[in-house]
């Protein structure tokens, strides 16, 4: 009797086995370094724990976050004097173009309602990337606001949000009056009007 059939029955059945390893091993490659959550994970979790005031909470979902991050947004909520934040209509689009060697990127729009004595609104944006497996946010003063992409914690401390002439409001960045110059608006507080940041539709 000829041995070749069982032969070749082994061989199949050894590629077979080999076949199945490999597969298992590839699913076991890519269940390791898949991305853990997603992006509107990620944006949902930093902008509900805004909306609470759990700092720490958003903190957590920030790639190196700097050590003044909880002083940041304490001073821009005591400076807006809001009683109340409502972030809605969270918006998620991908980086349409990506250099070589660069994270997978998404940018995340969302609407911010500052409810205090002079109710705010604005338009925000958040970056969102693939870092070390996990989707987190990079960080900067642009992201509590677009129009702070170049100050520090120090002048995040003097802004205000106050009313207009025809019924909106607008957020200003103040700073320290300089021999008795500039307004009466915030004579009592000695700072003056130094650059309008943004203007919010009319109040609600």
């Amino acid at each position: 009797m000829s041995v070749f059939p069982s032969r070749c029955g082994r061989a199949r059945a050894t590629i077979a086995l080999s076949l199945a390893v490999l597969a298992g091993l590839g699913t076991a490659v890519y269940l390791a370094v898949r991305t853990e959550g997603s992006p509107e994970q990620t944006a949902t979790a930093f902008l509900t724990a805004w909306r609470r005031g759990d700092l720490p909470a958003m903190r957590a979902q920030v790639v190196e976050p700097p050590r003044d991050f909880e002083d940041v947004y304490d001073a821009f909520t005591r400076g807006s004097r809001a009683r109340r934040i409502t972030v809605e209509e969270i918006r998620l689009r991908p980086k349409a173009h990506l250099n070589f060697g660069e994270s997978a990127t998404y940018f995340a729009t969302f609407s911010v309602l500052l409810d205090g004595p002079v109710p705010y609104r604005y338009e925000g944006q958040l970056e969102i990337i693939d870092f070390d497996r996990a989707w987190k946010i990079v960080w900067g003063p642009n992201t509590v606001h677009p129009d702070l992409q170049e100050i520090g914690s120090s002048e995040v401390r003097q802004i205000r949000v106050v009313p207009r002439r025809d019924g909106s409001s607008q957020l200003v960045l103040l700073e320290r009056r300089v021999d008795g110059e500039g307004g009466p608006l915030f004579a009592g507080e000695g700072l003056k009007l130094a650059a309008e940041l943004a203007e919010a539709g009319p109040r609600r």
